[in-house]
């Protein structure tokens, strides 16, 4: 299965740490926006991406928070 996650520029740092320290591959897809990625992701584990995702969100509210 490949999930496609859709991410304002900003967050994908954040992202691409989170879903490379969890041993996934990740191919960008252009064209959804300026300032926006597509990011496709093959998995096995769909409830385990969603809690990567979930982790990674988390990072970004907070970041914002203190900026």
């Amino acid at each position: 299965m490949k999930a496609g996650i859709a991410v304002d520029n900003w967050k994908l740092p954040v992202f691409e740490r989170h879903l490379e320290r969890a041993g996934l591959t990740i191919e960008h897809r252009t064209g959804l926006s300026d300032d926006a990625t597509l990011l496709s992701v093959p998995t096995n584990d769909p409830i385990g991406l969603q809690r990567i995702i979930a982790k990674a969100q988390r990072e970004c509210k907070l970041s914002r928070r203190t900026a």
